[in-house]
């Protein structure tokens, strides 16, 4: 082995919105999660189309959705208390999600872009 280990990518809902909507290739096969509350919200949209929600279950059947774990439920609480700046609930846990998985997370809140929190690393989008 060459030493060199491939990035795992947490993706926000804000990024995969803008994939089901664009139709473009932002999100790249391979290590690629989500987290339930990311699923959650793409699911609880209000007033989604038929065709929306479609969209949605057949992306949701390609990607990995990592449940609500002890680890992720207590870096998100301390995330939640303790960062900056200091994310809503929903975005803590996602953060969470990429700090217990040592994955880098998709993401296009500025907020949650600029969340300073050891181990986390927020990426703007793939090119």
């Amino acid at each position: 082995m060459n030493g060199l280990t491939k990035a795992i990518y947490i993706f926000d809902t804000n990024i995969i919105i803008r994939h089901l909507n664009n139709g473009n290739n932002t999100l790249r096969a391979g290590n690629r999660f989500i987290s339930v509350i990311t699923e959650m919200e793409l699911l609880a949209k209000p007033d989604i189309s038929p065709e929306a929600k479609q969209k949605v279950y057949t992306f949701l059947k390609d990607i990995t959705i990592i449940p609500l774990s002890d680890a992720i439920k207590s870096e998100a609480i301390c995330i939640r208390r303790e960062g900056s700046p200091r994310p809503k609930l929903p975005d803590a846990i996602v953060a969470a999600t990429a700090v217990v998985l040592n994955a880098k997370l998709v993401t296009a809140d500025d907020k949650l872009g600029r969340l300073v929190w050891p181990g986390f690393e927020a990426v703007p989008e793939f090119l």
